[in-house]
């Protein structure tokens, strides 16, 4: 299949503006990619047609915009292949949704449990797990690094045991470009009984993700990564932990 370019920038109005006379080109994705027409206009569309509170109203805009609501989860759902679409939460960020599954932990980490996070994380991953930490007396574990630049996994290996309770790592490092074996290390972190939250906001833009397949606990991902809407993020989590996890329930209801 032809990689047409032209066609592809012409679905993106701001790239037909000119800076210091040169047609713009945009290289910034991984931190904002721009947003197509079709977006803009379904933006525009629920603004002029159906704005208003979501699960909030008896009236026909909120029950309008509700089911349209809705009807995004359950497309996310497909996407990702997930199991239940009350897997599918929707938060303002990246970092709103790891606090809420790292806040949900509270009450399930204690003196001595173990969480284990990559060297590779961003500085938002890693604070979180740190103010948990520091809550309640559990320990914080980092995966090394090997000489290449990537996670040691005979390192994490020896640092994952019946003390661990998560271990949480990024799909794909944001500085790096890295490509993480997550699929090895949610196998190995079960076997342990531990829990996995994978950081999927530079993976899923460019993988098929099947969570159901991989098999993962927690995931969050970030359309702002590709072309969607800068405020929305969605944060998936097992059915069978949102009621474990008092803050994710509140949030998913």
């Amino acid at each position: 299949m032809k990689f047409d370019v032209k066609n592809i920038r012409e679905d993106f109005p701001i790239l037909k503006k000119q800076i210091n006379g040169k047609q713009l080109i945009y290289f910034d994705n991984a931190a904002t990619s721009q947003t197509p027409t079709c977006v803009i206009n379904s933006i525009s569309d629920y603004y002029n047609n159906y704005n208003s509170n979501i699960h909030r109203g008896v009236h026909s805009l909120s029950e309008e915009a509700t089911e349209a609501y809705e009807k995004a989860r359950e497309k996310i759902q497909i996407h990702f292949n997930a199991k239940h679409k009350e897997e599918i939460i929707f938060t303002s960020g990246t970092t709103h949704s790891i606090n809420i599954v790292s806040n949900g932990f509270l009450d399930l980490i204690v003196e001595d449990d173990e969480i284990i996070v990559s060297g590779l994380e961003h500085h938002s991953n890693i604070v979180p797990w740190q103010m948990m930490c520091k809550k309640t007396n559990s320990k914080l574990k980092v995966i090394p690094l090997d000489k290449n630049g990537e996670l040691d996994l005979k390192e994490f290996k020896n640092l994952v045991s019946k003390k661990t309770k998560l271990v949480f790592l990024n799909h794909v490092s944001n500085a790096l470009g890295i490509i993480n074996p997550i699929e090895e290390i949610i196998q190995i972190s079960h076997s342990y009984n531990a829990l996995v939250l994978i950081d999927g906001a530079q993976s899923a833009a460019h993988f098929k993700i099947d969570l159901q397949k991989l098999n993962v606990d927690f995931l969050q991902h970030q359309p702002i990564n590709y072309v969607d809407l800068l405020e929305l993020v969605s944060c998936m989590a097992k059915k069978n932990y949102l009621k474990k996890l008092s803050l994710l329930w509140v949030v998913v209801k």
